[in-house]
């Protein structure tokens, strides 16, 4: 996908930069992702708890990540399984976000008719019939199915930062049903967690929603910490032309963590002017 080299690159230069404690795990899928991390925490991580974000989701307020620790702290550590915030394109979070009073009516004339959401897995998952007007928050669920829900929530917040801080800024943690599969673009746990959830299977997030729905585990989401998610697998050739903009809503990081962001830009532009 033309300029998604640029999220490789923001983790190379961050990792190498932070070395000891930021680890950049599996850059060519060279092994499912539970493999990965399960690999780097008995080799690589000594740290007792961990922060898992994907390669394309990143905060937008300051602050997120002592507020995901204190809520992780608040918690009984013999319940809690782990805390996460509020992501965009992500089932849960715009299943959230759609039910602002800001996005509901807008969301509702997208989707006037009922739509189909999940897959269909043996013994674990069926598909669902979603309401008008509604949004799945499940597994596969109603934005991971349809580009152009991601497209148009992404509009209505990743372009518009301090739109998207301002409609969470009065949401705050809430837990999570345990029986419903989560996307984990990010979560924060103890180190055992990883161990304790492996069935010999190799979908991590699979594997999570059996063991939380199973051990009764508790999931904390704290709403009013937004992430953004660039992409799902099915949404990343048609949302490939909203990358530039994204990059123009988010200032350059510190120098220290990216080396030379505008070359990577002018060097993107020219490809894909090669290409068009």
């Amino acid at each position: 996908l033309p300029g998604a080299d640029i999220c490789e690159d923001m983790c190379r230069f961050t990792s190498r930069q932070n070395y000891g404690r930021v680890h950049w795990l599996n850059p060519m899928k060279a092994q499912p992702a539970f493999f990965g991390i399960e690999d780097a925490i008995k080799n690589h991580i000594d740290a007792e708890y961990i922060l898992k974000l994907d390669d394309d989701a990143f905060p937008i307020a300051p602050g997120w990540l002592e507020g995901l620790i204190e809520t992780y702290a608040e918690q009984d550590p013999k319940e809690i399984a782990y805390v996460s915030g509020l992501v965009n394109n992500n089932p849960y979070g715009f299943h959230r976000l759609t039910r602002l009073p800001e996005l509901h009516d807008t969301y509702a004339g997208i989707m006037e008719h009922s739509h189909m959401a999940g897959e269909y897995v043996p013994g674990y998952q069926e598909f669902r019939i979603t309401a008008p007007g509604n949004a799945d928050p499940g597994g596969w669920g109603t934005v991971w199915q349809f580009p152009h829900l991601a497209r148009w929530i992404h509009e209505e917040t990743t372009l518009q930062p301090e739109r998207f801080k301002s409609l969470t800024a009065g949401l705050g943690p809430v837990k999570f049903d345990p029986k419903v599969r989560f996307s984990i673009n990010v979560m924060l746990f103890q180190r055992d967690l990883w161990s304790k959830v492996a069935t010999g299977g190799v979908d991590d997030e699979e594997m999570l929603n059996i063991y939380c729905d199973t051990n009764d585990k508790t999931i904390i989401i704290r709403e009013d910490i937004p992430f953004v998610h660039l992409y799902f697998g099915p949404q990343k050739r048609y949302l490939a032309d909203l990358l530039p903009k994204v990059r123009e809503a988010y200032p350059s990081p510190h120098p220290r963590l990216v080396a030379d962001w505008d070359a990577f830009k002018a060097n993107w532009q020219l490809e894909l002017q090669k290409k068009n």
